[in-house]
């Protein structure tokens, strides 16, 4: 007996992300090389330009993401298509976090490099 029939209270709720999530991981989740591809591809709708986009992720090809992830967000007519693309451009960003440390480091080393010339 599935958990559907169950509990009919439950089938008539609408699904949580958790439960989305969980029917994407019944999915499989390899490319082709038998590799396990990142979930969140797996919710993206079957675009053209977004499968592309979406393969250039996988690949490491993030200057191509960078290029036309946005130009896809504009002109294309689905909302689904603009979120999943500008969901590619964010995740290729770098963490604000290490921005910050990687200045206060470099602030550092320059400060204690002038006081080390100076004392």
């Amino acid at each position: 007996m599935s958990e559907e029939t169950k509990d009919p209270e439950a089938a008539s709720e609408p699904k949580t992300s958790v439960q989305e999530s969980a029917a994407v991981d019944d999915e499989v989740a390899l490319d082709a090389a038998g590799r396990e591809r990142p979930r969140f591809l797996l919710a993206f709708p079957p675009h053209p330009e977004l499968m592309r986009l979406a393969a250039a992720f996988e690949a490491g090809n993030y200057a191509l993401i960078r290029a036309e992830a946005e130009a896809l967000a504009e002109r294309t007519d689905s909302r689904a298509v603009k979120e999943a693309a500008l969901e590619l451009r964010r995740r290729i960003e770098p963490d604000p976090l290490a921005k910050y440390l990687l200045a206060l480091t470099a602030a550092l080393l320059l400060s204690l490099a002038y006081w080390a010339y100076h004392h």
